[in-house]
């Protein structure tokens, strides 16, 4: 699902409207999908980088991708029993500069 969202984002440089109809699905296929998605981009993300090669916004795609993530992400982790890892590396996304670097949970990562 995450590279169906990847080739749409790409072919339409947008994510919104994507976003929008993933969120509005309430399945917990769909949900299997964001978890498997939030595992694979966390890296990425917390790098402040998108996890695809973006042709044209890769910024205003980061910060749309993330800001989502943290936002819709977490209730629906936990209804597929997500690490407690992965639901602080989406919690770290949300934050910026010291606030994510010096945070304990933040998982030593080198950009």
């Amino acid at each position: 699902m995450h590279d169906v969202l990847a080739l749409c984002a790409e072919a339409s440089t947008t994510l919104s409207p994507w976003l929008s109809v993933w969120e509005a699905a309430e399945h917990s296929v769909a949900d299997q999908h964001l978890a498997t998605a939030a595992a694979h981009w966390e890296y990425d993300l917390l790098g402040d980088e998108l996890p695809w090669r973006a042709m044209k916004n890769a910024d205003a795609l980061v910060s749309e991708l993330g800001s989502w993530l943290v936002r819709y992400a977490p209730p629906r982790l936990l209804a597929q029993d997500a690490s407690d890892s992965l639901l602080h590396r989406i919690r770290l996304i949300g934050l910026t500069g010291p606030a994510r670097w010096t945070d304990p949970h933040w998982p030593n990562h080198r950009y």
